[in-house]
């Protein structure tokens, strides 16, 4: 029987439930949306990963999410982590194949615009601005049009602009948020909810008068730049189309050539002038930032289309053992940026030991340790300090990328990232088999009775990728995070002592050879 185009693919109660959910917010009717909570949850358990019932997840997702914005007591953690783990849920399952046909686009498009923007703002509310603002612009990559994410973003570039330090990079973020707000509040009420554009009108008013009509209300000029060679702007240009320069005006939708530049940088630090290494958090932003241009640059090199083997793959001498795995340079090349993606982690923690004074021992130093007490084992076990998120948005930011690589949330039974780590670990520890991705017929990566880890070409660039994002953000959260710390500092300091700057040169472009 052939299909006919306008068959929803989803379950009947999975839009019976979204329309009385819809019914008890109107109303706010909050006693209603948590009985409707516990009929839904009960229903998911009858029917685990079935894609035809992932309406309810984006359902449970966002009236979580309802219940935290009017409820004091449902604003907890465990509460927030429902609500990421049952939106992601729903991306899992509208990935089922079966959806892949034309036939659904309408439905799965109007389920996927709405848990797009909703997903965004939970991880705005983790304070994880940037994270969310990819997938606000995804949501627009879809439907260029879709108001409510016009106006969420234009919510979070305002936010984003209140803790970058860099005046230019703030100026450009509130020209961007204000004319994104502006297109939200003329949109129809079907288009926008009247609470939202409440929300965005509120939002916008609080700008200066004078701000507003000597700057934002102006033209925007953006220059143009061009590069020495072909070689170079096919490469700026894929890290601008991925959103992967550390630069916050890279997480604007515009792909725009003075955006590709890594201008990210650490801000004015207060230190007491009795301390001597004044200049080792520099040195170390520094390292870091090199290390993620060096992995990103081999994520472009390993994606690159080859028409031949490189040079240095010929007469290598390698068993053909007809199981179509790949060996050559450009997968190795993917293998190390993943790895060092991974390493970074652990480099940001000993930023944060050194620059917070956590007092972790140099070798118990993890991207774990930073957020516990104490460190060691048995009889060296010791008490420290734990970074303390009060207060720093950013820091919360990393608490939650942290959370992703150790919390299990809902009812899943591993943390998010956990593929991320078994990944890490066989490529240092054991043997990584990367296949051809259309010779290769199972569907995930998985470790066989052998203990040899099987992943397809395609999944290993996907989870570069998504380590490549993660740690862009973390070290954009980094500077951020010093940033306000350094606003605390000067309000403590500034009343009661002078101080004295000190200038640090720029590392020179003709240097790095």
């Amino acid at each position: 029987m052939e299909l006919d185009y306008y068959e929803d693919p989803f379950a009947v109660e999975s839009n019976q439930y979204a329309n009385k959910f819809d019914e008890a917010f109107d109303l706010e009717n909050w006693d209603a949306t948590k009985l409707l909570i516990k009929e839904c949850e009960d229903l998911i358990k009858l029917h685990p990963d079935d894609y035809k019932y992932a309406p309810l997840y984006y359902s449970l997702g966002t009236s979580y999410s309802d219940l935290m914005e009017h409820i004091p007591e449902y604003v907890e953690d465990s509460i927030q982590e429902k609500v990421v783990y049952y939106f992601r849920s729903c991306f899992e399952l509208l990935s089922n194949e079966k959806l892949d046909d034309p036939h659904y686009k309408p439905y799965v498009t109007g389920l996927m615009l709405p848990l797009l923007t909703n997903y965004a703002n939970i991880m705005e509310r983790c304070g994880r601005k940037i994270s969310a603002i990819r997938y606000y612009r995804k949501a627009l990559e879809i439907k260029p049009d879709f108001n409510m994410a016009i106006g969420n973003i234009g919510v979070a570039l305002l936010y984003y602009s209140m803790i970058v330090h860099d005046p230019g990079h703030r100026d450009y973020l509130n020209h961007f948020a204000y004319r994104y707000l502006k297109l939200a509040l003329k949109a129809s009420n079907n288009e926008v909810h009247p609470k939202a554009k409440k929300y965005f009108q509120r939002i916008i008013s609080g700008y200066d008068a004078q701000y507003v009509t000597e700057f934002l209300e102006k033209p925007l000029h953006i220059n143009k730049y061009t590069w020495d060679s072909n070689e170079e702007m096919d490469y700026r240009n894929w890290c601008l189309k991925n959103h992967l320069f550390l630069n916050p005006l890279n997480d604007l939708i515009l792909e725009h050539s003075c955006f590709a530049a890594d201008t990210l940088q650490l801000p004015g630090i207060v230190t007491s002038i009795k301390e001597k290494d004044i200049p080792i958090y520099f040195g170390l932003f520094n390292q870091i930032k090199q290390e993620f241009i060096y992995a990103r640059y081999l994520c472009y090199q390993g994606q690159s289309c080859c028409d031949e083997p490189h040079y240095a793959d010929k007469d290598t001498c390698l068993v053909n053992l007809y199981d179509y795995p790949q060996y050559s340079i450009r997968i190795e090349q993917e293998k190390t940026a993943f790895r060092l993606l991974y390493s970074l982690f652990d480099k940001v923690a000993f930023f944060a030991n050194t620059y917070w004074k956590l007092g972790i021992k140099e070798r118990d130093i993890t991207f774990h340790s930073i957020w516990k007490g104490e460190s060691g084992y048995g009889h060296n076990k010791y008490k420290h300090a734990a970074i303390d998120i009060t207060n720093n948005v950013s820091l919360l930011s990393i608490k939650w990328i942290y959370k992703d690589f150790n919390d299990r949330f809902g009812d899943s039974e591993h943390p998010e990232l956990q593929k991320f780590n078994i990944l890490r670990n066989a490529l240092e520890h054991k043997y990584v088999k990367v296949h051809f991705g259309l010779l290769y017929s199972i569907k995930a990566p998985y470790v066989d009775a052998e203990s040899t880890y099987h992943i397809s070409d395609g999944d290993l660039q996907k989870f570069t990728m998504e380590l490549a994002y993660m740690v862009r953000e973390l070290i954009i959260d980094l500077s951020m995070a010093v940033h306000i710390e350094e606003q605390k500092r000067k309000q403590v300091y500034g009343e009661e002592k002078i101080i004295p700057q000190l200038t640090l040169q720029e590392y020179d472009d003709e240097w790095k050879v």
